[in-house]
């Protein structure tokens, strides 16, 4: 296995992130659309300006006046700038994980990240954990021991879970069934004919890999590759959108020879006429109580993560009693769940949370249907908030939050 060389790597990037603050010309619009600038905690124009001038001269003092972790790299502004495609232009949540990388390596960021940390860490102690001890345990047993399930340990389709195993346990008073979600993947690529590969792997690294901790991330992003690639596996199908983005698009700079094609779960789905029911069963369907969703685009999966936009719109149509209605803002206007990385949960984008609850509540659905993990843990835990005289909220029996495939298992199960 070739290692990628770090130095080298964090050395590229900060090159690049220079050509990319070259292109911008001070148009303002990127203030206009960052939620963070709106709340008064970052501006990517200004902070464009000063690293071209203040970054040229001294990077490290430039970087230690910088809150770089008030940014959350949820590419809004990179979709308004005149000055910004795909490919290049500013791509300002590459320039802030490129700054984060260099940051990191030479510990100027230690202070922030010990400010932003967020749940005691526990979401950043597992991978590193993991990282150190690559044997360790990743707890598909339950999904082995499951005889419904078929799963097989060499093959053309792989899913991949990542850490959904663990994310019930380190929230479990949200009462999050996350558990759930690796079985209805499962449960769904079955009924399209796939028997994927599951096998014991990594965290994929990505709040890592966000935060600049380039070393972990690249044994995590080594040793996943390597277990499917000795597998025989060809195409990895995953559903978080986390690990969709680290998979698609940031193992191939981490990883030397790297040739998988990557799917979302909801692409694999619409590309091979995934179907809730048949139409008997949709006709016996048309009587039952129509069920009101909203649909919430995640960052990563969105616009960072290609655009994937329709297809779970599609699945979440296929069944006549699904009244999908939109929020204001949606596809490449989606707000942010405000908690990149597990990072800054605090009061001030608890109000990016409130802000996008409130567009959900304002469609009167009964569900808001995501694929991200980030984002149904801060939503839940906003609607489980407790006030002061211990009230619950009233908005919390007023709508669920819920993965994609998970509603669409429950559908066809009749268990919605």
């Amino acid at each position: 296995m070739v290692v990628i060389n770090t130095n080298l790597k964090i050395k590229n990037s900060l090159n690049k992130a220079r050509e990319y603050a070259y292109y911008c010309f001070s148009c303002g619009k990127c203030q206009i659309v960052c939620p963070t600038s709106i709340l008064g905690l970052f501006s990517p124009k200004n902070f464009i300006h000063k690293f071209v001038i203040e970054g040229s001269i001294n990077l490290d003092e430039f970087l230690k006046r910088q809150k770089l972790f008030n940014c959350l790299t949820c590419g809004q502004c990179s979709i308004y700038c005149p000055m910004s495609t795909e490919k290049e232009g500013v791509n300002f949540p590459d320039i802030i994980q490129s700054l984060r990388e260099y940051g990191y390596q030479q510990g100027i960021t230690k202070g922030e990240l010990s400010l932003n940390s967020t749940h005691d860490e526990l979401m950043q102690r597992i991978p590193l954990i993991q990282s150190q001890n690559l044997n360790s345990i990743n707890k598909i047993d339950k999904i082995k021991e499951d005889k419904s399930l078929k799963i097989t340990e060499e093959g053309e389709y792989a899913y991949f879970i990542g850490c959904m195993n663990h994310l019930r346990e380190i929230f479990y008073q949200l009462d999050i069934p996350f558990e759930d979600i690796p079985k209805s993947v499962i449960k769904t690529l079955n009924e399209i004919g796939i028997v994927p590969v599951v096998l014991e792997s990594k965290c994929c690294g990505h709040d890592n890999y966000w935060i600049g901790d380039l070393d972990t991330a690249i044994k995590l992003a080594n040793y996943n590759v390597e277990i499917y690639k000795k597998a025989k596996v060809k195409t990895i199908i995953v559903e978080c959108a986390e690990g969709y983005k680290m998979w698609k698009y940031d193992y191939p700079k981490l990883v030397e020879n790297y040739n998988f094609e990557v799917k979302h779960i909801s692409e694999i789905l619409t590309e091979k006429g995934y179907k809730i029911n048949n139409k008997k069963e949709q006709n016996e369907n048309l009587k039952r109580k129509e069920i009101k969703v909203t649909y919430h685009d995640p960052c990563r999966l969105g616009r960072l993560g290609g655009h994937i936009y329709e297809q779970p719109r599609k699945l979440i149509n296929m069944d006549p009693r699904i009244k999908l209605i939109e929020m204001k803002n949606i596809k490449d206007d989606s707000n942010c769940c405000g908690v990149s990385a597990f990072r800054s949960c605090n009061s001030d984008t608890k109000i990016l949370r409130e802000k996008r609850i409130k567009e959900a509540l304002d469609t009167e659905a009964e569900y808001l249907i995501t694929t991200c993990p980030k984002c149904i843990t801060h939503f839940s835990c906003y609607l489980n908030e407790i006030d002061e005289n211990g009230n619950e909220k009233p908005e919390k029996n007023k709508l669920k939050i819920i993965d994609l495939i998970s509603f669409i298992s429950k559908v066809k199960n009749n268990e919605i």
